[in-house]
């Protein structure tokens, strides 16, 4: 489904859901139970084709009752395998578990919450190293529930808010699961998590029966999102209201705004400058959450908190989350921000009042399992810094001796970007732009810089890089909004996100058509250049298990700008033993590397493929390597 489908569909729903409140309702929970229905009827037709087998079976003769097991044995299997698709596992949580002996005074708080809002109990505690508090509820049985339920409290989040904030927060994440308000609402509150999580485990797996959902709820979930999104929208209301009812409007504004602010000083200050560390430093450093919690507890700078809550002010509200924009609950609640934006009294943290020494010894465990899981990818993004340094030190010899050609001028630019930031690159790019004024990098990467520093210079550049490259729309658009929705210009900025989602569809369909190679897809000539040609030919010599190899390009609908091409290669001498493995290996040497003019399937052609293989050989000047 398209955003713009998805979006025309939540606005219909909207209207009828205030015009047919109920009818709303009956038809949401039919749609509901219609994922339900078309796994129990899989099942059902199967196991009713069995039943008459078996009927069969008892008034035919022995021959025939045979042939009748024979059919019978591929509808049982199926039927497993049917079972062994949905059986998905849902992973546990991550956190540190926290006992009610570790933390009293927390466990209090969550029974009286629980109690007043009658939730379901929960089984486990988790504290994380998110700026973030969440609900989660685990269906042990997949699709079929019988949930298990969690509830995950970032310790960043109680260092930075005060106790009577972080109650209001949980408050609102216990009005999702309430009882007393709305058992239809939970319950499809549950069915959006489970369906969303059992399409994205489905299309991890490798099972070969996956095909009989995937196709299905690749349809359904996005379409049963899009219609229930309005009672998501309106549970989060509903969960404000609950909130600011048992813990006071005022207290739940400070905490949205605290939020908000929280968020943006870890996502703008505290990340970034843990990032810029893996170009010193080998390993990744100790304290990284301990300092976190530190650091949202201190909180942001106070020019850059009116900064940052101006423009979380300004934000509107869209279909990319359920929850309103900030100024749009502070409204609901009757919170002028002014007041929300507010000093609290007692402004002593959550996590010191409800975790007593609990958090030092928790920080450390979190700490460790932190550099453990970035450690892999911290040490390689030092590696590629330290090679970057080096590089850049002789591109930058090279400058002495004159200007340098475009390419090099384009490595230096994305060197400095990486290596010391916008602000070293933003005079490279104005260089480049004086000798090439529509380079459409450079256009767009000096309008990101300007436009991310509120500059409405850069729409002139994000805009020319619009004219040239439509694969920047999304990003480009969603920049030039936010320009004007600085500069309070509201319908300009709607046309650029309506502009930013049309580019964004058009892009994930374009991915999914350059998605390999099919049997009824068109292959042409590749129309590379000689000089081009000769070059692959050569790098794909250096294989020796090579013997044949074949280009041509797919026809595509979308971006046809942008070629897709399609390599075949047949492998192995006739003394050779092949095995997959070793075809692998062989397929993935030549996408290493072999420098290919662009996106490029490259198959190992075998019985599996071979009406693709017999398309490919027919192409004029297909054939690139023979011998």
């Amino acid at each position: 489904m398209t955003r713009e489908r998805y979006d025309a569909l939540v606005t219909r729903a909207e209207q009828y859901a205030r015009l047919h409140p109920m009818a709303y309702r009956i038809r949401l929970g039919l749609l509901a139970l219609l994922g339900y229905a078309y796994i129990w009827l899989m099942l059902a037709l199967i196991l009713g084709l069995l039943a008459l087998l078996v009927w069969l079976a008892r008034s035919v003769s022995g021959v025939a009752v045979n042939a009748l097991l024979k059919l019978g044995w591929p509808l049982l299997l199926l039927a497993y395998a049917i079972l062994r698709a949905l059986w998905v596992r849902f992973p546990r949580p991550d956190g540190v578990e926290v006992t009610r002996a570790q933390a009293p005074p927390l466990f209090a708080m969550v029974e009286e919450l629980r109690r007043r809002l009658a939730c379901p109990r929960f089984h486990h505690v988790l504290l994380t190293a998110e700026w973030n508090a969440a609900v989660a509820q685990r269906p042990r049985l997949g699709p079929f529930g019988w949930y298990e339920n969690y509830l995950q409290l970032g310790l960043p989040l109680m260092a930075g808010l005060s106790p009577d904030e972080f109650r209001a927060v949980l408050a609102h994440e216990f009005g999702h699961l309430s009882r007393n308000h709305g058992r239809f609402g939970s319950w499809i509150y549950r069915i959006r998590a489970t369906w969303g999580r059992l399409l994205e485990s489905l299309h991890q797996t490798r099972h070969h029966w996956r095909g009989l959902f995937e196709g299905f709820l690749e349809r359904f979930a996005p379409y049963f999102n899009a219609y229930s999104f309005v009672l998501a929208r309106s549970r989060e209301y509903e969960a404000d209201r609950i909130a600011g009812e048992l813990a006071g409007r005022e207290t739940l504004g400070r905490a949205l705004v605290n939020l908000e602010l929280g968020g943006a000083l870890l996502g703008r200050r505290y990340w970034p400058a843990v990032g810029r560390l893996t170009h010193k430093q080998e390993e990744p450093p100790d304290g990284v959450v301990s300092r976190l919690a530190g650091a949202v507890r201190a909180g942001p700078a106070p020019a850059d908190a009116q900064a940052w809550l101006v423009e979380a002010l300004r934000r509107k509200t869209g279909t990319d989350d359920t929850h309103p924009s900030l100024s749009e609950r502070l409204a609901a609640l009757g919170v002028p921000a002014a007041v929300a934006s507010g000093e609290g009294a007692g402004r002593f943290s959550a996590a010191e009042e409800l975790l007593g020494a609990t958090p030092q010894a928790v920080l450390l465990e979190l700490d460790a399992a932190w550099r453990e899981q970035v450690r892999a990818a911290w040490r390689e993004r030092y590696v590629s810094a330290k090679r970057g340094r080096a590089r850049l030190q002789e591109i930058e010899a090279q400058t002495a001796a004159g200007r340098l050609p475009p390419e090099l001028a384009w490595e230096r630019i994305e060197l400095t970007l990486d290596l010391h930031g916008d602000a070293a690159a933003e005079p490279l790019l104005g260089e480049v732009l004086v000798a090439n004024p529509d380079h459409v990098g450079a256009n767009f990467l000096l309008g990101r810089i300007l436009a991310e520093r509120g500059d409405p210079a850069g729409v002139a550049h994000l805009e020319r890089a619009l004219e040239r490259d439509p694969g920047c729309l999304p990003i480009a658009c969603g920049l030039v909004a936010a320009v004007h929705e600085a500069a309070g210009r509201d319908d300009e900025a709607a046309r650029y996100r309506a502009r930013a989602r049309a580019g964004a569809d058009l892009l994930e369909r374009a991915e999914a058509e350059r998605h390999g190679v099919a049997g009824g897809d068109l292959l042409v000539p590749h129309e590379l250049p000689a000089d081009e040609v000769e070059r692959l030919r050569g790098e794909i010599a250096g294989f020796f298990d090579v013997t044949r190899a074949y280009l041509a390009r797919k026809a595509v609908r979308y971006l046809p700008e942008k070629p897709y091409y399609v390599v075949g290669v047949e492998l192995g001498r006739w003394y050779q033993v092949r095995t997959k493995k070793r075809n692998r290996e062989v397929v993935h040497g030549l996408a290493s590397q072999v420098l290919w003019p662009g996106p490029t399937w490259i198959m190992a052609l075998n019985r599996s493929n071979a009406s693709v293989a017999k398309r490919l050989k027919r192409v004029p000047g297909a054939e690139l390597l023979r011998r």
